[in-house]
């Protein structure tokens, strides 16, 4: 299995906000993922509730791939 996350982080100090919320508004969630959320994929794929989970990937992107 595959996770592929699409978090916050700001490449440098001079990233424009107007260049982040520009950003933001593409995505249909209206922001970016946080840590706890790609944790609690994590969490999923490394329990048992998973067990019959194989040859996938999880795009945490808030639907921006599917837009």
């Amino acid at each position: 299995n595959r996770m592929m996350r699409s978090l916050e982080e700001q490449m440098s100090p001079d990233d424009p906000d107007d260049m982040h919320d520009a950003i933001v508004e593409l995505i249909p969630m209206k922001r970016y993922g946080t840590d706890e959320e790609v944790a609690n994929l994590a969490l999923f794929l490394g329990s048992d509730e998973s067990s019959f989970t194989t040859g996938s990937i999880y795009i945490l992107d808030g639907g921006f791939t599917a837009a």
